[in-house]
Parts: structure tokens; sequence; C-alpha cells
């Protein structure tokens, strides 16, 4: 069985998690403290989640998808020769999408936290990047208008097909939904105007 070192709100550990329920591979999770790296290190040699564990074969995030790939081949998170086009994406999802996105989670997710040593570095992080939390959690309408360009693309595109750029899952699809499940944990909640991006968020939640 495979074992995944997890971080219940991370966005990649939830893209890792949804990517395993959908190929049918059976998973157990080892939960890593946003604050606390100790075990992480030592068992896997790096500090960064989700890793993975098949036997004594490990895994980083950076390579998980082609691995499971491997692993189990059908169904595919690169259908119809997908995968170019979606390690394209799948970039994007990472060096612009989620820095941005992670602007509105943040202070929300930062009252989910209970464990105060993990709540205090966690703020301390993430306010250095985006400035005091409480003026995001008083409107987050700028951050919002900063990210309506691309969700208006993913928008439209789901008028076409179930997902986001095919009739089947991608890759790209879990990235994305990895961001939003974040979002979902920290109780942010979506503007009314993407309809289709919150259908298709319960669309691939049901995988």
């Amino acid at each position: 069985m495979i074992v995944l070192y997890d971080e219940a709100y991370s966005p990649y550990c939830a893209k890792v998690r949804k990517l395993l329920e959908f190929k049918g591979i059976r998973y157990r999770t080892i939960p890593v403290p946003y604050h606390d790296k100790v075990r992480l290190l030592k068992e896997t040699g790096q500090d960064y989640v989700p890793f993975l564990r098949d036997g004594r074969r490990g895994v980083p995030w950076t390579e998980a998808v082609d691995y499971l790939e491997r692993v189990r081949p059908e169904p595919s998170a690169y259908p119809e020769g997908l995968r170019a086009a979606c390690r394209v994406l799948e970039a994007w999802e990472y060096d612009w999408f989620e820095d941005r996105y992670w602007a509105i989670v943040a202070p929300f997710l930062e009252r989910k936290l209970t464990d105060p040593v993990e709540r205090w570095n966690f703020t301390e992080t993430w306010e250095r990047a985006y400035g005091p939390f409480d003026a995001v959690r008083k409107d987050p309408g700028p951050v919002w208008e900063s990210l309506a360009a691309p969700l208006e693309t993913l928008e439209q595109g789901l008028r076409d097909h179930p997902f986001l750029i095919a009739a089947k899952p991608t890759a790209f699809d879990f990235a994305i939904y990895g961001d939003v499940h974040a979002g979902e944990y920290a109780g942010v909640r979506w503007p009314a105007r993407y309809p289709r991006l919150r259908a298709w968020y319960r669309r691939v939640d049901r995988l």
C-alpha cells in the first residue's frame, strides 16, 4: 500500500489524494504538521509534502503524477494525448495561479489552525508574503479581481466539456481542484459569477 505524507489543507496533497482515489489506488496517510517536519525529514530526506512512499521507493511531489501513471495507467490523468499540455498548465497553476489564490486562502485558513505553534508559524510565514490577514478577510475583493481573467477563461471553457480542458479529467483538473479544496477547507466561498467552476469542483470531488 502506498503511504502519503500529507497535510490536510495542502493544495498539492489534495491533488495527489484525489488522483489516488481517481485511479483506485489504496493508500494511507501520515499527517505532517505545518510547523514540525522532523519525522518527514527523518523518513524521506526532504521537507515538502506530498511525498509518496511505495515500498522502499520514495516519490517527491514533482514526480507523483507520472509515477502514479506508471503504477496504474488507467484511468489516465493524461487522456487523449494531453500530457504535454497538462504539464504546461500544471506549471502555470503552480507558478502563477496558486500563489495568487493562496492570498485569499491563507487569511481564512489561519483561523482553522488550533495548535498555537502551528498557527504562529503559518501566520509569520504568509503575512510576510501577503500582508496582514485582517485586511484580506475584511475585503477579499481585490484578490478575486486579480484572478478574474483566468477564472473567466476556465468558466467559459466549461461550456464545451465537463472538465477543464477535455471530456475526461486530467492532471490539470486535479491541480486546480487542489487549490479549490484548500479554499473549501479554509471556508472560502467562491463568487456566484462562476457557477460552472463551482459545479466542476463538485464533479471532481465525486470522482
